[in-house]
């Protein structure tokens, strides 16, 4: 039998647990009850328990202190946390150290036994006690859950449309769906939820979410299924034309329920969508798109509500226009690093975005998403030791998902591109005099030839204007200016120590014209290159 520890420093709590549930039934035994971390330690020491049930606030080891020294003790020790509205900074804090699940005050006993019995089968699976039968039965189930995923996929590719038939989606993908049934998309999603806080809680948490879908619409459902993404939670419901409005109210009774139950996330904002009602599987597409079209448009009308049946738009017409300027813009304050210009560019376009005429949130996204595509070419063509594009990308279209208003947005865009533009800057100032300085090297090497200054650009890596300005300002020269230097002291060095015509070193130095040989090196040291010679020619 798996044996359980209860640690609260409340008596009456304690025994409440003790109370609600049939130990002998779900094969549990209770080998103890602590009134504080320190009491449950000793407890868990003496008994090897498998289930610890904790409060996760008491007196001399709080819950956290218990939960870290435990797994030190016994790594793989099953933890469920009890918590009041009040503790619940303490108790997503303890959904990273891999707590199995979490319980509201005051305790519901089908929540505590729905919990119990989800971890036996955890601990039970873990330590191989099903029998070959039982692993099989597991195993199938499996199989066709993955095949039921495999309709999500489906109504994200146009090209799968035909294939969203009841023969298909019963026969192939393990649906149970009727002739008679409606079909409909709907979408929960949470925002401003941090990934690196909350990975192991989100985890927890559609766990839960899904057991409330489950326990709620399966009665009005002929079929349905799930699917959880990082911060959102799919569903494919089929059900009777009977239940349309029955389902709809189950949907926002649904919805008020997690929001009541979502304190451990507490900076979360939740929305759902429903998508249009289909009357037939191929319908369920335009379900789909309906509902990603109305989870789009909570940027705009406001997230933290439950809507359905909202009008497509054509959208705006000039945010296409919008973020190319945009792009421009800061393509020529890149040219020259410019800071204040490039932030500028981009708090002048989120204004005019969010002005524009029928504005969409799926403009919005558009319009974010293009810009920086773009900014990462320009990053790419200013720096050719630049990482890789792609999964910045990605980075940033997840975390974009995560907003939950078209100015997070426009904000969100803003900073990325001015945090990554600081680095780049303080990048190439940290770096900047080497690629000049093998600037120089290739000009003192290879004067004589018609060389220019895009050549030393595209070899370094670097945009040219972005290059002539760093040059100039580590010389103090423009490259003509530097390299006509080099090509006149080769000239003057050819003068005094050699009797070659000034014809030939007019060529030697790199020039094909001699008019203008003469005119540069008359600019350059105030005489003719014969004057020079004479001048430097006494006492040879």
């Amino acid at each position: 039998m798996m044996k359980v520890i209860i640690a609260d420093d409340e008596p009456k709590v304690a025994l409440l647990i003790k109370s609600l549930v049939d130990w002998d039934r779900l094969g549990m035994e209770l080998v103890g009850i602590a009134k504080n971390g320190s009491e449950a330690l000793d407890l868990i020491r003496r008994h090897d328990p498998d289930i610890v049930i904790t409060d996760i606030r008491m007196p001399v080891t709080g819950g956290l202190e218990l939960i870290s020294e435990a797994k030190e003790i016994k790594p793989a020790l099953e933890f469920v946390i009890i918590s009041g509205y009040k503790h619940f900074d303490y108790a997503h804090n303890a959904i990273k150290f891999g707590v199995s699940d979490y319980l509201l005050k005051p305790i519901n006993q089908g929540e505590l036994l729905s919990t119990l019995e989800k971890i036996k089968g955890k601990i039970t699976s873990r330590t191989s006690e099903l029998s070959e039968h039982e692993r099989m039965l597991q195993i199938e189930s499996d199989r066709e859950r993955g095949k039921r995923l495999d309709l999500f996929r489906m109504l994200a590719t146009p090209e799968s449309r035909e294939l969203l038939t009841i023969e298909n989606l019963n026969g192939n993908l393990c649906y149970h769906f009727t002739e008679s049934c409606c079909y409909r998309y709907v979408i929960l999603k949470i925002d401003r939820v941090s990934s690196e806080l909350y990975s192991e809680g989100m985890t927890v948490f559609h766990e839960k979410i899904r057991e409330i879908l489950i326990k709620t619409l399966s009665p009005l459902c002929d079929d349905m299924e799930t699917e959880s993404a990082y911060s959102r939670t799919n569903i494919v419901l089929g059900f009777s034309p009977d239940n349309k409005q029955l389902l709809r109210d189950a949907l926002k009774d649904i919805f008020d329920e997690i929001r009541l139950d979502s304190n451990i996330f507490p900076s979360a904002v939740f929305t759902m969508v429903g998508g249009v009602i289909a009357d037939n599987p191929a319908g369920l597409a335009d379900s789909w798109r309906s509902a990603e079209w109305s989870l789009s448009e909570r940027l705009l009308i406001g997230a933290g509500s439950f809507y359905e049946n909202l009008p497509a738009k054509d959208g705006a017409r000039g945010y296409a226009a919008l973020a190319t300027s945009t792009a421009k813009r800061i393509g020529q304050a890149m040219d020259v690093m410019n800071y204040e210009a490039v932030d500028l560019a981009l708090s002048e376009a989120s204004a005019s975005l969010l002005a524009l005429d029928s504005l969409t949130g799926r403009d919005v996204l558009l319009f974010a998403k293009s810009v920086y595509d773009e900014w990462l070419i320009l990053c790419q063509r200013y720096d050719a030791a630049f990482p890789g594009a792609e999964k910045l990308r990605l980075e940033f279209n997840g975390k974009l998902d995560d907003l939950s208003s078209a100015a997070d947005v426009c904000a969100f865009l803003r900073t990325t591109i001015l945090e990554s533009l600081k680095n780049s800057i303080e990048n190439h100032g940290r770096i900047s005099g080497r690629p000049i300085s093998r600037a120089k090297q290739y000009i003192k090497e290879r004067f004589r030839e018609n060389i220019s200054i895009s050549d030393i650009a595209e070899q370094e890596g670097f945009n040219v204007s972005y290059f002539s300005t760093l040059f100039k300002k580590e010389t103090g020269q423009t490259f003509i200016e530097y390299l006509t230097a080099v090509r006149m002291e080769e000239a003057k060095r050819l003068l005094k120590e050699t009797n070659l015509s000034v014809a030939l070193i007019c060529e030697s130095v790199g020039y094909s014209d001699l008019k203008h040989f003469t005119a540069t090196f008359r600019k350059s040291s105030g005489i003719k290159p014969s004057e020079y010679r004479k001048l430097y020619s006494w006492g040879r």
